[in-house]
């Protein structure tokens, strides 16, 4: 088996058929310079040689963040892959099926529904939904799990699956021994985000210095619970075969800005994991191999092991990891305008009539069946209220309009500007959200006017709840892309205040 890294998610994996013939796949191909969802910047920038690179039989989309599900990526790949590979899709993504169709013609489509594993030629896939009990934003994604009866690979993507839970740990060892008898991979995606947004939110080096080691210390403790033995019968970890590959935070800002902050951002390297896993592996007596894979990597796995690493033909790797490795004495401290996504006044009746209905119709059933807090819970912390404040207008001049509900109300209405708001946000930003020109990360480059928390803003980036806010999002884009216009178009003049 051989697995090639693109950056971030994004890999080529090839395993035999049962002929023994060749059988490759390309998953979440984000290979654009930029990102949508994040505004960010790609780390590394590649560049691609498909006539090297190919042939590709297959894609796969774990999921519809744009860091996955990239629509101007897509477009070019529709162009220049020959021949046309087939495109499997999780059936979470099946109210897209319309879009790609429509954008992507000369592929053919199949979904795959959870514990109804598919024939590709002489390879079975089949994918399942992550086990976590909590809902996040992740919630479509699917783990995709690839057989040729002697050999698994184990796509977790963004799933990230509760390996400290023995019943989950349990579940994963069996489907991947009966899977790949001989041989398999877990291949997991990791970006450290929670390490990148305390180092960005740090107010000085100081605070970014402790919170560096707050989360190296937390970091060990993590590869502790998903390495460790718990009392799971069947361990993936523990089964002689099992490789661990870590990709992903591929994720920097655009490399069109001049600050270092690339040196910044990740104070926690896929590398640092890796060593920590593979330690408490080796503690623990445990045969599973652990290795991080930096993009532009071809490793080959054979007996169970790491046999062999190279460079991915076709692939020119534009950005040095070195430019990357974090410098805890860059005083670069994050000072993102308060202001909305984009500027100028735009019509606020309307605004206030499509966000008044979008905070009854999707985010009041959000907080009720939410129970962490419960609803009750929250409005007896907020005075008996719970309150959320639109600013109409820009950043030059603006009016406010405030919306809760409490006790006597359980419904949002129109209610007098005087209390205290829990959540703030610019009317431009939601009527941008509500259009599908911006999503749940697409505020990184600002800060929100106001509120102790945005759990209206994070509501909107569940998939489930809003997946017509998604499907205008990736319908835009494709209609960008297809115009010839790259993510960069998007993406550069939200950072104009940074020229």
């Amino acid at each position: 088996m051989k697995i090639q890294a693109l950056g971030h998610s994004c890999f080529i994996a090839e395993m035999d058929r049962h002929s023994g013939q060749s059988f490759r796949i390309l998953a979440d191909p984000w290979l654009d310079d930029h990102v949508i969802g994040d505004v960010g910047g790609r780390f590394p920038r590649v560049r691609t040689d498909w006539s090297e690179l190919g042939p590709i039989d297959a894609v796969w989309v774990s999921h519809a963040h744009t860091d996955h599900l990239c629509p101007y990526s897509l477009i070019k790949l529709h162009e220049e892959l020959t021949p046309a590979p087939q495109l499997l899709l999780p059936i979470s993504l099946a109210y897209l099926k319309d879009v790609f169709e429509e954008y992507l013609p000369s592929w053919p489509m199949t979904f795959i529904a959870q514990e109804e594993p598919i024939d590709l030629g002489g390879i079975e896939a089949q994918a399942f939904f992550n086990l976590a009990p909590q809902a996040s934003n992740e919630d479509d994604c699917m783990i995709l799990l690839l057989s040729n009866g002697r050999e698994a690979l184990l796509s977790e993507a963004d799933a990230l699956l509760p390996n400290e839970d023995p019943e989950v740990r349990n579940l994963v060892g069996m489907l991947l021994g009966e899977a790949g008898p001989e041989q398999r991979v877990f291949l997991t995606t990791r970006n450290e985000l929670e390490a990148t947004m305390a180092s960005i939110d740090a107010e000085d080096l100081d605070e970014r210095r402790e919170s560096t080691l707050e989360q190296r210390a937390q970091l060990a403790e993590h590869a502790e619970s998903q390495i460790a033995a718990n009392g799971s019968e069947y361990c993936a970890w523990a089964n002689p075969g099992t490789v661990r590959l870590i990709i992903g935070q591929g994720i920097g800002l655009p490399h069109e800005i001049p600050d270092p902050w690339n040196k910044v951002l990740f104070p926690i390297s896929l590398a640092d994991r890796a060593r920590l896993e593979q330690e408490v592996a080796t503690r623990e007596g445990l045969p599973v191999q652990v290795s991080a894979v930096q993009p532009g990597e071809s490793i080959t796995i054979s007996d169970g092991k790491i046999a062999d690493r190279s460079s991915v033909d076709g692939l020119e790797v534009l950005d040095s990891e070195a430019s990357r490795t974090f410098d805890e004495n860059i005083d670069l401290i994050a000072d993102f305008p308060i202001a909305p996504l984009r500027e100028g006044r735009r019509d606020g009746e309307k605004q206030h009539e499509a966000i008044l209905s979008q905070l009854q119709k999707r985010y009041l059933p959000y907080l009720i069946g939410q129970r962490q807090p419960a609803v009750e819970h929250r409005l007896s912390a907020g005075l008996g209220e719970s309150r959320v404040r639109i600013r109409y207008g820009d950043s030059s001049e603006w009016t406010t309009r405030d919306y809760a509900i409490d006790f006597a109300h359980l419904e949002f209405r129109e209610v007098s500007g005087d209390g205290t708001p829990d959540e703030e946000y610019w009317a431009n930003d939601l009527d941008d959200y509500f259009q599908g020109h911006a999503d749940d990360f697409t505020t990184f480059c600002r800060t929100f006017p106001g509120g102790s928390h945005h759990q209206f803003w994070d509501c909107l980036g569940m998939p489930f709840l809003n997946n017509d806010l998604v499907a205008k999002k990736i319908r835009h884009h494709f209609e960008q892309a297809q115009t010839g216009k790259s993510a960069a178009d998007y993406v550069l003049p939200l950072w104009s205040f940074q020229s």
